[in-house]
């Protein structure tokens, strides 16, 4: 017998794959794009080199969203979608990076294809749990709440660093793109505490804090982050204290409605 879905008409898919496949009309513009190195700080030319890799690394984190979502069809067929765009993400990211100069190298591309991702992650995903019996996919979708709104805050943190108009604009659809996917996770979230029984609604909040505590977004689990210095540290060192702020109060604010001891959430505006 299955699982019961997170949400059961098709509608929620088609509203969040159609938006996005407006948000790039035509990727062949990005070709030969051309940027002044020289404004550009070196830590964004980093940021974007460690972004551009672990957009690239879907290959290796779709398949925990495959494992925690098992018999959801709904949700499986989401990870195919996400996998994509994120592709999108690295594709113009990389164009970006060589319109400054900097490619990408075959070492890095091997770095990160090797990497043993599986069973770290694995390892770190058994261990934030805070019940056996909680529902894995309310697992994965708490940690892609806030894995998604922290690549919203990211690449802002860029767009406003990178000093050049071009790029910015990008930069904030990339965001604009996450933003997205930070709200599909909450809408499927949402969707799922319809189903899910008061016992595992009652997991949401506990489970928000265990990960919260111990965030490791998914690069950490890839040595050759670590080796080159260009994981999470990297990833959150552009933040500026207001966007630190930002993603502080957003994620308390939203997940402060799953205490046990508030009344059923209502579906966020």
């Amino acid at each position: 017998m299955g699982i019961n879905p997170s949400f059961a008409s098709p509608d929620t898919l088609d509203k969040f794959y159609i938006s996005g496949r407006k948000m790039w009309p035509d990727l062949g513009e990005l070709q030969n794009l051309k940027f002044d190195r020289s404004r550009v700080p070196d830590e964004v030319v980093q940021f974007m080199r460690s972004t551009s890799l672990n957009e690239y690394g879907v290959a290796h984190y779709v398949g925990s969203y495959l494992r925690s979502y098992h018999d959801d069809f709904k949700l499986r067929m989401w990870s195919a979608i996400w996998a994509a765009e994120e592709y999108v993400h690295y594709l113009v990211l990389r164009r970006m990076l060589e319109g400054l100069g900097e490619p990408l190298t075959d070492e890095d591309f091997e770095g990160l294809e090797r990497g043993d991702f599986v069973t770290s992650y694995s390892q770190y995903f058994d261990n934030i749990l805070v019940s056996p019996g909680i529902d894995r996919r309310m697992v994965q979708l708490i940690f892609g709440v806030i894995q998604e709104f922290s690549a919203v805050i990211a690449y802002t943190a860029a767009a406003e660093k990178c000093n050049v108009p071009e790029m910015e604009v990008l930069f904030k659809r990339i965001a604009k793109d996450e933003t997205r996917h930070f709200r599909f996770n909450q809408v499927a979230l949402e969707s799922l505490c319809e189903t899910c029984g008061e016992e595992n609604r009652a997991l949401i909040w506990p489970q928000f804090r265990a990960i919260w505590g111990d965030l490791q977004m998914p690069q950490e689990h890839i040595p050759y982050f670590s080796e080159n210095a260009i994981g999470t540290e990297l990833y959150t060192g552009l933040w500026s204290g207001e966007l630190r702020s930002r993603m502080i109060l957003r994620m308390t604010q939203y997940f402060k409605k799953f205490r046990p001891d508030k009344a059923k959430p209502a579906i966020a505006g």
